[in-house]
């Protein structure tokens, strides 16, 4: 299998992550984010886990559609079903974003 790279970009930072399994849920990829360490053995995101006003965030994976030129969010899931890349045509090579969503406490 070749190798997959997303470049995946947050807070005016890009990385271009190696994703050992394209066909994993959502779900897994964004856990494999959270924890993933570059070279100098620090996170390479930053994840804060409230906003500025306290409230809990969640992150989810953004992908920008160029015919509305805005950022589409990746959920996760829809219903029972857990989301892949395959299921929003993400390809190799392709830019991802982070975005992230409070939720209510």
């Amino acid at each position: 299998m070749d190798d997959f790279f997303l470049d995946i970009s947050y807070k005016n930072k890009m990385v271009r992550f190696r994703v050992m399994n394209p066909d994993a849920p959502l779900s897994q990829l964004m856990t494999n984010l959270r924890h993933a360490v570059g070279s100098d053995g620090r996170l390479i995101f930053d994840f804060p886990s409230i906003d500025q006003t306290g409230a809990p965030l969640d992150y989810f994976f953004g992908k920008e559609d160029p015919a509305i030129n805005e950022v589409r969010v990746l959920r996760p899931r829809i219903g029972k079903t857990d989301q892949t890349l395959k299921d929003y045509q993400v390809n190799n090579g392709d830019k991802l974003f982070l975005v992230p969503d409070p939720f209510p406490g």
